[in-house]
């Protein structure tokens, strides 16, 4: 371990930097309320206090149903510091998740907020949905109710400020003790999966592991003390935990966070973040409205270099001014993207890995970078392949410090999940080139066998058809099947944007559901869009066959399906990580599906 643990990081930075800002958030007006180092470090300190005192124990687990703001990082930090474990719940989980997560990890504190995507549904609130669990959960003892919200109607439920006073007679000594009794091997977060199939399982990540992560980072990019930061990516997932929850601390950056991961960009239009995190999502948004706004897709990508000042404006847009370093990452991402933001000069990367291996296993990076891989390993990473075939394909495996300690109260997944020589399985096809770069060209899993026994990566497929800018999603049909097919679904935001001229940027609603309703104002309904026939049908229709060139007979999209409504969290279809969940999907959409072969 390094000469300081986090919490010890944090407990120095407010003695360094204590009147400088640590961290900043939004009030209901619009209004910044900023955090010092001290305060911060205050905050932290009083709800480790409170912990101790209702009996928190080294070794115990937090859990934390919010999206982000300032009590779930003050959350997280505590039970570190009372060396326990924090355990993120995402803000859109269902009440069953919830249920499986908190009851799993035996939580014996769950910390619950806010939900930004509830659109003031009660049944979408993290309150009602805990509330609804809550005779399941025995092992949890206290709920604590986030600041500015009602405690929910349990016995063991208090509020944040009746809970913040329980601590009063804790000595700081108490915390103390606690942060030097921290080992290298001690569990610092339990990491639920997103769970594309089956329940979530519970990845144990030791103050070794994140340790190990961000001695990598840092031989890679450092920030400075007050270097701006923006907290977007929901918390419980394991990339914003290892910037938001750690390296954010251990660089002493200023964090904004944002009040809707629909906000993510204004922010960054206003923060000029050194470092951005994100997955494929959000940059395909941006993609898709730096195009409309400087050009078609062809022109632009085909100039070798950008003008200055087509640059400036462009990264002042987009809020990346400033940035050192961008990342993406979780799924693959359409090097036409990457492209254009390096023509930009805004240094985008692509990497990957896993919850397994705390966040990146691979990167790209200055100098060392290869547009369509995932880049190199990680210094002190181990990575083969297994079995390749006569492609140099095969499943991607690893060992490090970054490795996780197992799956939580999982023996079997975790042995399933390890070689006998102790190599972690990805459960992703990937192959090296001859420079050490590293590219993944599917998941074992969902490696589709047409009826004709020819072999289909689907993600490659899916991705490259993303870049229609009126697509949304896209899933591939062809397991079984005599030819590959997909579902679509539309874009309501391009459609707005290219169809009926809003400004992409400025125009269109971030939110889905405004999205809809700004397309009634118009005097229009989705269907007209998806309907067989439509011109944006046909003009999908026709983008669809020019990609089908890129690739062989068998892996073209023979037929497609427009569905009449995005893909949802709340539907199962998608993760809260955005990643496609296809057995729900096939279920959902099985008439849909089948009526695409009902003359094969």
């Amino acid at each position: 371990m390094p000469s300081l643990t986090t919490p010890e990081y944090l407990i120095s930075n407010a003695e360094k930097y204590a009147n400088e800002n640590a961290i900043s958030w939004k009030d209901g007006s619009g209004n910044w309320v900023s955090m010092t180092w001290s305060e911060f470090c205050d905050t932290t300190m009083g709800v480790a206090k409170s912990l101790i005192a209702m009996g928190f124990e080294a070794g115990d687990k937090l859990s934390i149903y919010s999206y982000n703001r300032m009590e779930w990082f003050a959350a997280y930090a505590a039970a570190n510091m009372c060396n326990g474990a924090a355990v993120g719940v995402y803000h859109t989980c269902s009440p069953e998740e919830v249920e499986w997560v908190v009851g799993n990890s035996d939580s014996k504190f769950c910390f619950v907020g806010t939900n930004p995507m509830d659109g003031g549904d009660p049944s979408k609130m993290c309150s009602h949905r805990l509330q609804a669990t809550m005779g399941s959960l025995e092992k949890v003892e206290t709920v604590v109710s986030m600041a500015g919200m009602d405690a929910i109607d349990h016995p063991n439920a208090i509020s944040w400020s009746d809970f913040m006073v329980r601590g009063a007679e804790t000595p700081d000594s108490a915390i103390m003790d606690r942060i030097a009794s921290i080992k290298p091997s001690d569990t610092a977060a339990l990491i639920y999966t997103s769970g594309t199939t089956g329940n979530p399982k519970g990845v144990v990540l030791t103050h070794d592991n994140f340790d190990f992560e961000l001695e990598c980072v840092h031989k890679i990019t450092r920030y400075n003390q007050g270097e701006g930061y923006v907290s977007f990516l929901p918390a419980a997932h394991v990339f914003a935990q290892v910037a938001d929850n750690h390296l954010w601390i251990r660089d002493a950056m200023h964090m904004r966070v944002v009040d809707s991961p629909l906000n993510a960009v204004d922010y960054w239009k206003e923060v000029e973040p050194y470092l951005v995190i994100g997955v494929p999502r959000i940059y395909e948004k941006i993609f898709s409205n730096l195009m409309a706004a400087l050009g078609s897709k062809l022109g632009l990508l085909k100039i070798p270099v950008l003008g200055g000042i087509i640059k400036k404006k462009a990264k002042a847009k987009i809020g990346m001014s400033n940035v050192r370093y961008a990342i993406t990452g979780a799924a693959p991402i359409n090097p036409d993207i990457l492209h254009l933001f390096h023509k930009l000069d805004v240094p985008l990367f692509e990497g990957y890995g896993m919850t397994e291996t705390t966040a990146g296993a691979t990167l790209n990076y200055d100098n060392n970078n290869r547009i369509g891989s995932v880049g190199k390993p990680l210094e002190g990473t181990g990575l083969r392949i297994a079995d390749p075939n006569e492609n140099g394909e095969g499943e991607i495996q690893f060992n490090g410090r970054h490795v996780m300690a197992g799956y939580y109260r999982n023996p079997e997944a975790t042995a399933e999940t390890t070689t006998e020589d102790g190599w972690l399985k990805s459960g992703d096809l990937g192959r090296i080139d001859s420079d050490g770069y590293v590219y993944v060209t599917g998941r074992l899993k969902e490696i589709y066998v047409t009826s004709g026994g020819k072999n289909i990566a689907p993600l490659v497929i899916e991705e490259t058809m993303k870049s229609i800018p009126v697509v949304s999603q896209c899933m591939l049909i062809g397991d079984g099947r005599k030819f590959c097919s997909a579902l679509f679904t539309l874009d309501v935001g391009a459609i707005l944007r290219d169809v009926h001229g809003l400004d992409g940027a400025t125009q269109v609603p971030k939110d889905p559901a405004e999205q809809l309703a700004k397309l009634a104002e118009l005097g229009h309904d989705l269907s007209e869009y998806t309907a067989v026939g439509s011109a944006t049908h046909n003009e999908l229709g026709a983008a669809v066959n020019e990609l089908n060139q890129k690739f062989s007979s068998p892996e073209q999209v023979k037929k497609f399906t427009v569905l009449p409504r995005d893909f949802g969290v709340d539907h199962g279809e998608i993760t809260p990580t955005l990643k496609i969940r296809r057995i729900q999907i096939r279920e959902n959409w099985a008439a849909e599906i089948n009526a695409m072969y009902s003359d094969a």
